[in-house]
This record gives structure tokens, sequence and C-alpha cells, in this order.
């Protein structure tokens, strides 16, 4: 179907913003702004075919300009901490924004969730997809290298919202980008997703310290606590912790060409079902333990938000490869190009 576009609003640069909205011939819709690349709204069906927005938001322009815990958007550079907030390259040193305690998250306060990406519709293999560029300057965020980077979004027929990535550089840098969505399946007003069954199809887990710092040390999953193999409804663990309901989760085979099955939730109350297939070597999974723990947080409607209202299945990469070269890859180098595709998939279950 036809993607259709509104404007809804300026930039204080007085840049105006559009809203695309994305359908398939089931109902499913997407609706996602150029401004950071956010999900605005994704609307599925329950069970009875009715539809609800499943993913956590904020009304209108201006509520995302206020600042938002990254709902829906395009992440980076890097997605996730770099630890120190500063890391070595080629005999030069680069001090980033310390954002998060002392590490630099997600790319610094003015990543690309606050880019105003380029946008155009264009037509893949027979589908209507939403494409967002931007070229992210040498030195942008403290980071080395000029990046050429796209996104495209697209609604299948199979109702999988479809994301794929590229990118290119002139110059070595960190790269590990992903969409920070918030996930409510019960719909994105409905309290929180605790009662959620979650499966992460992972035996491993990057450990960290006491300030999230990941140390580059990779651990088995321990059972009943941070081990998702099998399907676990979250308020039956015995307690939800940085590290079992943050952290990020290694994928068999790391980087793939096709994108495979990752993790899945079910909210048995709607009976919708989210399966969470990339190409990507790992997913950070995270049970939004923040969420309007120090401070509410509001989201669409005027609603307040309650801790743990949605789940962010990000998929990426080890984020602090620069430092670990070891155990992840999420480093750009010249000549490269950068390709990644994540499907989210939604179903019903009886």
């Amino acid at each position: 179907m036809s993607i259709e576009s509104t404007p809804v609003g300026n930039l204080p640069s007085g840049e105006s913003v559009q809203l695309f909205s994305l359908k398939n011939s089931n109902g499913m819709e997407a609706r996602i702004t150029n401004y950071g690349g956010i999900i605005v709204s994704l609307s599925t069906p329950d069970r009875d075919g009715k539809l609800a927005d499943v993913v956590l938001g904020k009304d209108d322009l201006q509520g995302y300009l206020d600042g938002h815990p990254h709902f829906a958007c395009i992440t980076g550079r890097v997605a996730g901490r770099i630890g120190g907030a500063s890391f070595d390259l080629n005999g030069k040193t680069y001090p980033l924004e310390a954002n998060n305690g002392p590490n630099a998250i997600h790319g610094g306060s003015k990543g690309f969730h606050q880019i105003l990406w380029d946008a155009e519709v264009t037509t893949i293999n027979g589908v209507e997809k939403l494409k967002l560029s931007t070229t992210d300057p040498d030195g942008s965020d403290g980071f080395p290298g000029t990046i050429h980077c796209t996104v495209t979004y697209a609604v299948l027929e199979d109702n999988s919202l479809e994301i794929r990535y590229t990118a290119e550089t002139d110059q070595t840098t960190p790269f590990n980008i992903t969409n920070h969505a918030y996930f409510n399946l019960g719909g994105e007003a409905s309290g929180d997703a605790l009662g959620h069954q979650v499966q992460i199809l992972s035996d491993s887990i990057a450990a960290v310290d006491a300030d999230c710092t990941l140390i580059g040390v990779r651990e088995p999953v321990q059972a009943g606590f941070n081990d998702y193999r099998e399907p676990v409804v979250l308020n039956q663990r015995d307690e939800l912790v940085v590290a079992n309901a943050d952290i990020h989760y290694f994928l068999e085979g790391g980087r793939v060409a096709e994108p495979r099955l990752a993790a899945l939730a079910h909210d048995p109350v709607s009976g919708r079902v989210m399966e969470v297939l990339t190409t990507e070597p790992g997913v950070q999974f995270y049970a939004a333990l923040s969420l309007s723990l120090d401070a509410p947080e509001v989201g669409k409607n005027g609603k307040q938000y309650p801790t743990s209202a949605g789940l962010c299945f990000e998929t990426q990469d080890y984020a602090d490869s620069i430092h670990f070269p070891e155990i992840g890859s999420a480093i750009l180098h010249p000549g490269e190009t950068f390709q990644s595709t994540t499907l989210y998939r939604f179903s019903t279950q009886n």
C-alpha cells in the first residue's frame, strides 16, 4: 500500500519534520518520523483482530524534542556503552561525552536519535519502503570519520516491521546502530509488561560491573536468573535487575547473512506474539527498569508509563568492541559496507 506523509511540525532550526504512514493489507500500520527515525506508533491486531499501538512514545514532536528515553528511535553511532567515555585508535585518544555515569551511551546526547534524516519513498523488489539517510561528519559526538548511513523501514505482508541498515566510513570508527523501541504487546497504555512471556535464544551474556560498564567478559547464562532459552514469564522471576533485564545476549553464529530468530515475546492477555529476527550477533534485552523510576515518564495521551512498561530487544553487536575486539566487531573500516537487517514479526496465539 502507498506510503503517505504529513508534516508534523518544525525543529528549532525551522526545518520541517514529516510523519510517514506505512501499512499492509492486514491493517498493520507503522507511523515513522524522519526526526530520529522514530517509530511513533505501531498498530497490530490482537487475537480478535482489534488493533492497538504496541510501542511506547510521546504524543507529538515537541514531546520528543523535550527529551525521552530513546523511545523507538534510531540509536548510534554506538548503541550501548563505551567504557570510560573514551577510546584509543591509531595512536590517538578520542574523548566522548560521559552521559551514563563514567561511560558514553547511545552515541551521546546528540546522537542519531536527534538527526533530521533525509527521507524518500522507494520501491525495492516490489515492496514500498521508507528510506532515511544521513551523512554524519567526522568528529560528530567525538567519533572519527564521516559516515554515510541509510535506514529503511517497511511493513511487510507477513506482519513484519523490517528495518535494514547500511553504512560506510572514510575512517575507522566504532559503529553499532539499532532501534530502541519499547514494546508492550498489550498496548502501550496497558500498564507494565511483566506478564509477558519472553524467550531469548542465547546461552551467554556480556558481563558488566557495578556501573553497568562492559568488562570484556562473556559468561554463560544462569538457570533461573538470566537464562531465557525456554519461555519465562517476567513477573515469575525472583527479581529483575541489570544482570537479567538490561543485558547483552550473544547469539549463536555471530553475524549472519540472513535474519534468524533471536527472541520472542508473548502477551497472553491480547494473544499477540512478537518474533525478533536479525542478522546481528547479539541482542540487548531491557525491561525498562529505569523508566519512571526517578521521575514520571509521561507518554501518549498524557498517561504516565510505569516502570517496566515496555520491553526492548535491541539487535546489535557488542557495544564496547573498540576496547574488547576479541568478543565484538562493532568497528567499521574504510572500504567496508555495514549491512544489517532486523524483523519484528507479529502474530497471535489463542
